[in-house]
């Protein structure tokens, strides 16, 4: 009989780009919006191996939603990895919403947003894009692409396989791929990103 987690997606051939994610992320000072593959990104970033048990197993001492949220929703609020909606890409507009805060009160904090690539067909992933390109919000979007939504193809998905072709049009926003499955030049690229968020040159 099962006695926890309600589904497992593993991050397997993400694990550079997830690592790279979890290192450059700052515990109280930055904002952390994972998607449900990124159990290496919030291990790295803070959350223990026990806190994704407690998560896997809803117990009330989880720190993601005190058991009360799905497996696989990780989440840390008191370190800056904040707990998500279910509905796919919904947390890219909550990143950019607390990148306009952030924006407002002058800080220097960065909000990330991780989501797999067709989660980039959602509507709620272009509401975001156009507010944080408009704005030029402190905002990384890691879009992790790994060819399958589930288990449809990103041919079927998407009008471009390497979907950031699909945002070459958005103004502000600086465009930067790497090889996920390298650790070395996914933290490259997240240096080079973080380091033009944090010069006020807008999104990435």
């Amino acid at each position: 009989m099962a006695k926890g987690w309600s589904y497992h997606a593993s991050f397997a051939g993400h694990d550079g780009i997830q690592l790279a994610l979890g290192k450059i992320f700052r515990q109280k000072k930055d904002f952390l919006f994972p998607y449900y593959r990124d159990m290496l990104t919030s291990l790295a970033a803070g959350l223990t191996p026990e806190e994704i048990i407690l998560n896997g197993l809803s117990k009330d001492i989880d720190p993601s939603s005190g058991g009360r949220h799905m497996s696989n929703h990780f989440a840390k609020p008191e370190i800056g990895i904040q707990n998500v909606s279910s509905a796919v890409a919904n947390h890219t507009m909550h990143a950019a919403g607390v990148a306009r805060a952030i924006k407002k009160y002058n800080d220097d904090a960065i909000a990330y947003a991780s989501i797999g690539e067709s989660s980039t067909s959602e509507g709620y992933f272009y509401e975001a894009i156009n507010t944080i390109t408009l704005e030029k919000l402190p905002t990384i979007f890691v879009i992790q692409n790994n060819n399958y939504g589930i288990s449809v193809h990103v041919s079927e998905q998407s009008a471009n396989t390497r979907v950031s072709d699909n945002l070459i049009g958005f103004k502000n926003l600086e465009i930067i791929n790497c090889d996920g499955r390298d650790p070395f030049d996914s933290f490259r690229a997240l240096i080079k990103a973080r380091d033009h968020v944090l010069a006020g040159q807008g999104p990435v």
